[in-house]
């Protein structure tokens, strides 16, 4: 299998700058998705639906809800597989020194496979648990999007971390209760915030949850992504960005050491006011109103937050 980390010169440069500038680097690849045969995929590796022949995937428009014919189909891979495809990774990983190790689909995805001897969906999530264990035990650091409970214990960096819950009319409160179970385990990333509606809120859900913002981002401006397959993505120029992703670097400066750790205990203390303590003691107030919240001797500014203790 032909693994798309890109030219060896060009990997090393990149991996280079990024440990010169002191930030850890994570190439992400996506284990589980078929996007045409070759590079080491075969058509038959594919899972199958109901009627034995091979499942077809397809993108969808977000306006519609139609299939987007404007993109080709793609195929999962059949669990029984994947032990082999994560094997041939992880040596391709090995050659080009990618020590630390980013993986999308595998820890967030379970399907069945109903070829003539079928695996189900608990099978499934077997087959990825021995390949997320080998591919744990072969890196200094194993990165997972989006990750659900089985991919938990491999996991040394969780990006795409919920802070919201569904949002159904019949739920009153939504409580950090995925970084309560990994919280302390595990870095914790949120999804980017740039590409959050609000994203004054989208921060302070994180700050709140006790995981990190993220922000996605490129140098070139976002109509390079044109008639593109990635133009679903936007606002994502750097340099629209630049300021506010200082200043909020700026504001998290009074949370260091603490977004990450484990979670202890999490309450409403009025309207649009949360507090969240975390295993060391610090204590974190949110503030989602219009108007700043007095808390004895701790004012939360609105639309803000303050670390118990801060001036």
């Amino acid at each position: 299998m032909k693994v798309p980390w890109g030219g060896q010169n060009g990997y090393n440069k990149m991996a280079n700058a990024l440990d010169e500038a002191g930030i850890l680097f994570y190439p992400v690849y996506d284990p589980i998705t078929i996007r045409k045969a070759g590079n080491g995929y075969r058509d038959y590796q594919g899972v199958r639906n109901v009627s034995k022949s091979v499942s077809r995937q397809y993108e969808y428009l977000l306006t519609s809800g139609s299939r987007d014919t404007g993109k080709s189909p793609f195929y999962l891979v059949s669990p029984q597989y994947e032990e082999k495809i994560m094997s041939t990774l992880l040596a391709s990983a090995e050659k080009k020194g990618v020590a630390k190790l980013g993986l999308s689909g595998i820890a967030h995805s379970v399907y069945a496979d109903y070829r003539t001897d079928s695996i189900s969906d608990n099978e499934t999530g077997s087959c990825w648990e021995s390949a997320l264990d080998k591919a744990a035990a072969s890196t200094d650091s194993l990165l997972l999007q989006g990750a659900y409970g089985y991919a938990f214990p491999y996991a040394d960096v969780i990006t795409q971390a919920p802070v919201y819950a569904s949002q159904f009319d019949v739920e009153d409160e939504s409580v950090p209760f995925y970084e309560m179970v990994v919280g302390g385990s595990a870095a914790l990333y949120s999804v980017p915030v740039n590409e959050s509606g609000n994203t004054r809120e989208m921060l302070l859900k994180a700050v709140e949850y006790g995981v990190s913002p993220t922000f996605l981002l490129m140098t070139r401006e976002r109509d390079a992504l044109q008639d593109t397959e990635y133009q679903k993505y936007y606002s994502l120029c750097w340099a629209d960005w630049k300021d506010q992703i200082e200043a909020v670097i700026g504001e998290l400066e009074s949370l260091d050491g603490v977004l990450g750790q484990r979670i202890t205990a999490h309450g409403k203390l009025g309207q649009g006011v949360y507090v969240t303590t975390f295993a060391d003691g610090s204590v974190v107030y949110v503030n989602y109103g219009q108007t700043d919240a007095v808390l004895g001797d701790v004012t939360v500014p609105a639309r803000g937050f303050v670390r118990k203790g801060d001036k």
